[in-house]
């Protein structure tokens, strides 16, 4: 009577942990539910029904309307990029947002912004070299001498002179150099022997100097010119990769945050399931099924997850600060305290296939590096032109043409009859010089060369060596260009595969999690192997995940490679659109 009494109780209890166990198994398969990976079926990643209007402009490709702010915790998000757990004070971003605010407020943008900038000064420096310069000269002197000539008188020489004088000069771009000169003089002495007294002198001069050899043409003169405008070019270049350099790094942190999100929740469900074992454990050591020793197995393995889950959360904690620090948002501000939230998902979108030999010559026609080094070889061909026309030899031709007249008061001279004739006002003076009765002129030809030249073939040569020498830059960075789109192209395949590999994998390791658990159930399997396969799910989940976004940014380094980030953005660049 006493062992069926036994007996029977044995049998209810273990009913009873039956009943207890299916209740558990039920209540993880409903918390797994909302995990980000279905861990039910082999299925790949689902997009949602109605894309956010974020995910319609990426996946257009276009980018368009004035850059909106970053959304705070407060604003209604969109229905479709909801999050799973909307956090109080935080600020959410859609990666539109961190690209457009990026634009916005990113420090290394806006210092090389300046840079281009400074480019167009100085083509306005280079040009002013060729503006014309007007001039204005007015002097007055006195001057008292002493005179020992025996015909001074007095001995005692005083004098006084006003000069007012404009002038007008300009060289223009094929060289020539022109001077224009009006000088007005009023002379006046205490010499007995001054005809006109004070004297009114007027002058008008014209001096014309052309280079015929070195120094002639347009070319050789612009050269300052040519170089200045391509530097420019080479500075928008410099911009535009710095552009696309920023807007890659947002990317990537952006699903780095991402990434570290969801894989802390991967981490804390690995957490929940390490607890419910030990629960069951307990239970099954209160009823005598399981030695005390597998409880320690169980809180051992629960500890170790929950250090994952801290360094999940300092990870966020890193790839947030990072973001912050691109988007250029000050830490101790207000939203520097706010936790972000991305509002984007990661996608596995099979796309067309990578046509490498298109794909090389488009990265060879946009990117800014290549582009840059090619103008930088024509302001090297430039200088080897102008040092060329440096070793000729300096064959000007000048002119000088002039008109001069006088006037004043005329005074009688004690040794000679009568009195001077061209005594009147200083107007009587400009009407003699504009007469043209009275002029000069002067023509001829200058020439020199430095024997020997060595100067001028020495630049030469230098010139023509630097330009070999980038020549071989250009080679080199075209074969680096051509490994980095293969390198690119390849990566996209190899992540593609992954991930396939990774969906296997994490099914696989979800199933033989489910069959081990209902081994132990019945007894036939211990709690460090179920521990174990709820590890390996928790990997496989990562790996999947974290294959995802390897392939997400293995495309943003293809568009980086091939330079259309700009493109797949609609960023417009104020350089493309200028004539």
């Amino acid at each position: 009577m006493l062992i069926r009494h036994s007996a029977g109780s044995s049998a209810f209890l273990l009913f009873a942990l039956f009943c207890l166990m299916i209740f558990l198994s039920i209540e993880v398969s409903a918390q797994e539910s909302n995990l980000y990976f279905a861990e039910s079926a082999l299925k790949p990643l689902k997009k949602k029904d109605k894309s956010s209007a974020a995910d319609r402009v990426f996946d257009n490709g276009k980018q368009k309307g004035s850059i909106s702010k970053a959304r705070s915790g407060k604003s209604t998000p969109k229905k479709s990029a909801r999050p799973d757990i909307v956090l109080t004070k935080t600020l959410q971003l859609s990666l539109k947002d961190v690209i457009e605010n990026t634009l916005k407020n990113n420090v290394a943008i806006a210092v090389q912004q300046f840079q281009s900038q400074i480019r167009k000064e100085e083509i306005i420096t280079q040009e002013a070299d060729f503006d014309p310069v007007l001039a204005f000269e007015a002097r007055a002197n006195n001057q008292r001498n002493l005179l020992s000539s025996a015909f001074a008188q007095p001995p005692l020489s005083i004098t006084n002179s006003q000069n007012l004088d404009l002038s007008f000069n300009q060289k223009l771009k094929t060289g020539t150099e022109y001077e224009l000169k009006f000088e007005n003089t009023r002379d006046e002495t205490n010499s007995a022997f001054a005809g006109l007294n004070p004297q009114f002198t007027t002058r008008f001069e014209a001096n014309l100097t052309q280079p015929l050899l070195k120094n002639f043409g347009q070319d050789v003169n612009k050269t300052n010119i040519y170089i200045a405008k391509n530097n420019l070019d080479i500075s928008d270049f410099d911009f535009k990769n710095k552009v696309i350099e920023v807007v890659t790094d947002a990317e990537n942190v952006y699903w780095d945050l991402v990434f570290s999100r969801e894989d802390l929740k991967v981490q804390q469900k690995s957490v929940q399931r390490a607890k419910d074992l030990e629960r069951r454990v307990k239970a099954q050591v209160e009823v005598g099924t399981l030695a005390p020793l597998e409880i320690l197995q169980a809180q051992s393995e629960v500890a170790s997850r929950e250090e994952a889950v801290i360094q999940a959360r300092k990870l966020i904690q890193d790839n947030q600060d990072n973001l912050k620090n691109i988007l250029n948002i000050s830490f101790d501000s207000p939203e520097g305290m706010k936790e972000i939230q991305p509002l984007d998902s990661p996608k596995f979108l099979l796309e067309a296939p990578v046509l490498l030999k298109e794909s090389i010559l488009t990265a060879l026609k946009k990117r800014p590096d290549y582009l840059s080094k090619k103008k930088e070889l024509d302001n090297k061909n430039i200088q080897v032109k102008f040092n060329e026309n440096q070793l000729y030899p300096t064959l000007d031709l000048v002119a000088s043409f002039g008109l001069n007249g006088i006037s004043g008061d005329a005074q009688s001279v004690g040794f000679q009859p009568g009195i001077n004739p061209f005594g009147g006002s200083f107007g009587r003076s400009q009407e003699r010089a504009f007469s043209g009765d009275f002029s000069t002129w002067e023509g001829g030809l200058v020439f020199s060369y430095p024997l020997g030249n060595r100067a001028a073939k020495s630049r030469l040569a230098v010139s023509k060596l630097e330009t070999a020498q980038l020549l071989m830059d250009i080679k080199d960075l075209e074969k680096t260009i051509v490994v980095e789109v293969r390198e690119a192209a390849r990566q996209i395949n190899t992540d593609k595969k992954r991930v396939q590999a990774a969906r296997v994998a994490r099914k696989l390791a979800e199933e033989k999690l489910s069959a081990e658990e209902k081994k132990f159930e019945v007894g036939l399997s211990t709690s460090f192997n179920v521990l174990e396969f709820q590890t390996d799910l928790a990997e496989e989940q990562s790996k999947e995940l974290k294959a995802i976004i390897d392939f997400n940014k293995s495309k943003i380094n293809l568009r980086k490679v091939l330079a259309t980030t700009l493109e797949k953005y609609d960023i417009q660049m104020a350089s493309d659109s200028s004539p």
